[in-house]
């Protein structure tokens, strides 16, 4: 039980070492041609994409790895499952437009997966590298027994953290008030997170276009902070 605790807090830790501050998920790019100085309007930005983007059908997802990976516990089913695993994997890879945002999935995924070693847990399928990064997390959470409305709703708030992290190295906003604002959407994350649990992925959209194609430009960026 402690272990258990352990990884959770590891997981939204901003010191989980598989290199998340390096990238802003194209919010460098959103400020630079929206020119937002004002920290409520990240704030706002955050909020929509919980609503709205495309976080949501990462986060379903993880319940639908969750779950097949409680099946591949069953030997006689284990090729077709894994054929499940990695078809569910590539359909999810898919929503992401831009290969920056693919290239950061993966990336991160491989230095979970590594982590994940580190404590005596070995990927089911070593043979396939790239992954998404809501396969390996699942995988993490699966493997110390994380229950599933913990297992998003710590995915959603490692995000969220992490936005706000790259905010502080953007704009003007101190440590101080982008914990606060991290605090004011722990409701929200929540709320967000009772409603992914009892939908159906296929009742899940995507609206947030603004922020998909900053993603898309962030490569073309004269000068940049983060990680193409």
């Amino acid at each position: 039980m402690i272990k258990n605790h352990l990884v959770k807090y590891l997981l939204t830790s901003p010191s989980l070492p598989v290199g998340c501050f390096c990238y802003s998920e194209g919010l460098e790019s959103y400020l630079k041609i929206k020119k937002l100085e004002d920290s409520d309007q990240i704030k706002e930005l955050i909020k929509n994409e919980l609503k709205i983007g495309q976080i949501r059908i990462e986060a379903r997802c993880l319940i639908e790895f969750f779950d097949i990976f409680v099946e591949l516990k069953d030997s006689k089913k284990i090729n077709e499952n894994k054929k499940r695993l990695l078809s569910l994997d590539k359909w999810l890879t898919s929503f992401r437009d831009s290969v920056e945002i693919r290239d950061q999935q993966t990336q991160m995924a491989k230095s979970l997966f590594e982590l994940t070693k580190e404590f005596g847990f070995k990927y089911i399928y070593e043979t396939n590298k790239n992954v998404s990064w809501s396969l390996a997390w699942s995988w993490v959470c699966f493997s110390f027994e994380i229950n599933k409305f913990e297992m998003i709703e710590n995915f959603i708030y490692a995000w969220t953290a992490n936005q706000l992290s790259a905010a502080i190295r953007l704009i003007p906003m101190g440590s101080i008030k982008a914990q606060k604002f991290q605090l004011e959407l722990l409701d929200l994350i929540s709320e967000i997170t009772r409603e992914i649990v009892d939908r159906n992925i296929n009742d899940l959209y995507v609206g947030n276009i603004s922020l998909s194609m900053a993603q898309q430009n962030h490569n073309d960026l004269y000068t940049k902070l983060f990680r193409n």
